[in-house]
């Protein structure tokens, strides 16, 4: 506790004292002033009845002594008996008290005080005198005053001496342990606060400063780890700073910070470099707008006004746009500039992000070159050339009244192109398609568009065609630009095209219908030789609509199972007995009956889906063999028919040997039947894919042998074991004597390779005596059997052996 404190606390105790020792006097004051007239009332009680008698009996003697009486109470200075004719029997006076008190006398008790009291009797008489008799109050303010002072001094010496053992009793107990709790709180440092430097000492440990103590401790503690966690946050803060100054003088866009005026306040080391400025240059205290290209100063004033209009508390607005700049080399940039407002600044600034976008934006425009142009030729590719005749339709669109005509595509597709790209390689290829489409830029005027639509086909657009025998007169031009011959790579190679016409709007009113009825036609002129040109029809979509419709039913057909397979049979010339089959797929569907397979044979060739189709006539064959092999029937060959797509472009060896192994049957059981043509289009690859069918154990035949041109020396090396003359020259052996000839020639060349010769198509005993004269190793054909169902084939096989001609 503190002097100032001590005094404190000793006067409040002086103050209570007097305070209680002030209520105390008040008190004794209000009973003294009680006790005056109780006092004075009983004396005059006592001596009432003397007076009285004295007064009524006149006795003067009595009187005397009644009033001697009175004076025996000290406060009475005066007293008189008078009767009631006012004649005064006794009197008494004495000198009051002169006291200094009179004033404090008059406040406690008043002037002296008189009492007249009347003196009566029981009888008629009544009154018999007065008794008069007055009190000297200064006697008693003297008495009591006397008291009231030893009280109040009394009661300040007992307050103050209690106030300083209470003092002194605070200080021991109280201000001396504080001041040691001061003490050590004082040796604390305040950078690096101790827990430990605050002791408790034993006697204190359970009471309340050994508690204050302890919550200091646990203060001090905690605000140690506190700060051990701010220094922490702090060096993490100035580490991350540091950091992000780092990273901003070191990233490669120019960081800046800016007034909304555009003057430059800093900068990092990235501006100088966007900027062109040397290293002791700084555009600090510069504008933006002075490095800027005239033309686009309006634009930034305005991006500058409008961010610093923005209210400074709403969320975070930035303003991207790109600007043009001036370096101090003059050399030119584009620049992307990202404007953001500093929040909670005192003074309005922005944040100014500069990007130099110039290799950037030239990169972009070739990618747009890109998109929009073949990367091979550099024509326009499919999506630019839907974007220009789509152009090209709405101005028709929206000119109709005021223009007449019409716009026209001319769908170029290469013939043959494949050969050229599978027999010398894609490199050939590719500089023959640059070739082509050179020739074509130089045959379209300054109106028409030309561009590569992907692989081998071209798209020529007349926007604004006058006539259609404009576009007769380019897609002749360009039959006539594409017939000389072209040089790659030493290589003399011919290409011609097939061309498809569709106009707008007879044939169509947007890019999809145009470009679909152009590439019916297209595959129109193809189908009629190629070399060619032909306009779109109505007749055309009938025959791509039929096709669609089909392709739709033989992907249903897949899935309800709605092929079945019919076998015709062979039969051995020599011995006139059935020595194999040729399974047939039969189409039977719900509603139509059996659809041709010259329908869609092509439709799935076309699509795809004869792979899919021809998977499950190598496992129904394979199926068959087996339940025939359970009837006990004797075994032959069967012959299945392979496709061109099939034999190219599938995994034919994996699934035929995926296949035989699932059913457990024999290859030998099986022979492949290849067209000659399918084996002529990739020879060498139709050999290897041949090879390695013919190690799973099957048997290979050339089917439709005659038709495809094939050079013997290929035919030697192929690994086949017989050959099937093409129907077309058996029809016409007895009549015609060029077919009977290459018949003869071909059954001749069979036989000297070592080859099987099987004839198919006979219809006539005259041909069947033909081939048999020719020496014909076996026939097949309507004169024998038509293609059956295997609960029939089975019957025929069973028959005993006939003799064909007196059958027929």
């Amino acid at each position: 506790m503190s002097v100032k404190q001590a005094r404190i606390a000793v006067g409040l105790t002086l103050l209570i004292g007097l305070l209680f020792s002030g209520i105390q006097i008040v008190w004794d004051l209000r009973e003294e002033q009680n006790l005056i007239d109780r006092t004075v009332n009983q004396v005059l009680a006592t001596l009432r009845e003397s007076a009285t008698q004295a007064a009524y009996g006149l006795d003067e003697t009595l009187a005397a002594r009644v009033i001697s009486g009175l004076f025996e109470y000290e406060p009475v200075y005066e007293a008189e008996l008078r009767d009631n004719f006012k004649n005064v029997l006794a009197r008494k006076t004495e000198k009051p008290i002169n006291s200094n008190r009179t004033f404090l006398t008059q406040i406690m008790f008043g002037e002296n005080q008189e009492y007249e009291i009347p003196l009566n009797t029981d009888g008629p008489n009544g009154l018999v005198g007065h008794l008069s008799v007055k009190i000297d109050t200064d006697m008693i303010a003297e008495g009591f005053i006397n008291r009231a002072s030893r009280i109040l001094l009394s009661g300040i010496v007992r307050n103050l001496l209690l106030g300083l053992v209470l003092v002194a009793f605070f200080y021991i107990t109280l201000t001396k342990p504080l001041l040691g709790i001061a003490a050590q709180l004082r040796q604390i440092d305040p950078e690096k606060p101790d827990s430990a430097a605050i002791n408790i000492p034993p006697h204190h440990a359970r009471n309340e400063l050994g508690m204050i103590l302890q919550t200091t401790r646990g203060l001090v503690e905690r605000v140690s780890s506190t700060l051990d966690r701010l220094l922490e946050s702090q060096q993490k803060v100035r580490d991350r700073e540091s950091r992000l100054s780092a990273i901003v003088q070191n990233v490669a866009d120019g960081i800046l910070t800016i007034t909304p005026t555009g003057r430059i306040i800093e900068c990092n080391a990235a501006t100088k470099e966007i900027l062109g400025l040397m290293r002791d240059e700084t555009p600090k205290g510069r504008t933006l707008h002075e490095f800027l290209l005239p033309r686009a100063v309006p634009l930034l004033e305005h991006s500058l006004e409008e961010l610093a209009a923005h209210a400074p508390g709403a969320e975070a607005v930035e303003k991207r746009f790109t600007l043009p700049i001036v370096r101090a080399d003059q050399k030119e940039i584009d620049v992307s500039i990202a404007l953001r407002l500093i929040p909670d600044s005192a003074t309005p600034l922005m944040t100014a992000v500069l990007n130099d976008i110039t290799v950037r934006k030239r990169y972009e425009e070739q990618l747009v070159y890109m998109a929009n142009h073949d990367t091979l030729t550099n024509l326009p590719n499919r999506s630019m050339l839907e974007r220009s005749l789509s152009e090209a339709l709405n101005t028709h669109k929206n000119n109709a009244s005021e223009r007449s005509g019409a716009t026209a595509i001319l769908f170029i597709d290469l013939d043959r192109f494949k050969v050229i790209n599978d027999s010398l390689g894609h490199d050939v290829g590719d500089l023959m398609l640059k070739a082509v489409a050179l020739r074509l830029q130089r045959v379209i005027g300054r109106q028409e568009i030309v561009g590569r639509l992907g692989g081998d086909e071209f798209l020529i657009i007349i926007p604004d065609l006058k006539e259609t025998q404009d576009a007769v007169i380019l897609s002749q031009a360009v039959l006539d630009a594409l017939a000389p011959a072209f040089d790659i790579k030493g290589r003399v190679l011919f290409v011609t095209p097939s061309i498809g016409i569709a106009l707008y709007p007879s044939d169509g009113e947007d890019f999809p219908a145009l470009m679909r009825n152009a590439d019916t036609a297209m595959y129109s002129a193809k189908s009629s030789g190629g070399g060619t040109y032909h306009f779109f029809t109505k007749t055309m979509n009938e025959s791509a609509m039929a096709r669609l419709v089909i392709e739709n039913d033989l992907r249903e057909a897949l899935v309800k199972d709605e092929f079945e397979l019919h076998y015709q049979p062979k039969v051995d010339l020599r011995t006139n007995q059935v020595c194999g089959l040729e399974a047939l797929i039969r189409w039977k569907q719900p509603g139509r009956g059996y659809i041709s397979p010259m329908q869609f044979i092509p439709v799935a060739e076309e699509t795809g889906l004869i792979s899919r189709i021809g998977e499950w006539v190598f496992r129904e064959v394979c199926r068959q063999i087996s339940e025939w092999e359970a009837q006990s029937l004797p075994p032959m060959p069967i012959a299945v028919n392979l496709s061109p797509r099939q034999l190219i472009e599938g995994h034919i060896t994996e699934t035929i040997s995926r296949i035989l192994a699932e059913t457990a049957t024999p290859a030998a059981r099986i022979v492949l039947e290849v067209t000659e043509t399918a084996m002529m289009q990739e020879i060498k690859k139709a050999a290897t894919i041949l090879d390695e069918l013919r190690h799973l154990g099957l048997k290979i035949a050339v089917d439709d042998f005659g038709t495809g041109y094939s050079s013997l020396a290929y035919l030697k090396r192929l690994p086949i074991n017989s050959i099937k003359i093409d129907r077309s020259f058996v029809r016409d052996v007895t009549i015609d004597t060029d077919d009977a000839a290459i018949t003869r020639t071909i059954i001749a060349m069979g036989h000297n390779l070592g080859l099987k010769v099987v004839a198919e198509g006979v219809e006539t005993q005259e041909q069947m005596n033909f081939l048999r004269e020719c020496n014909c190793d076996e026939v097949q054909g309507f004169l024998i059997a038509t293609p059956l169902p295997p609960e029939e084939i089975v019957q025929y096989i069973r028959r005993p052996s006939i003799d064909i001609p007196s059958e027929i």
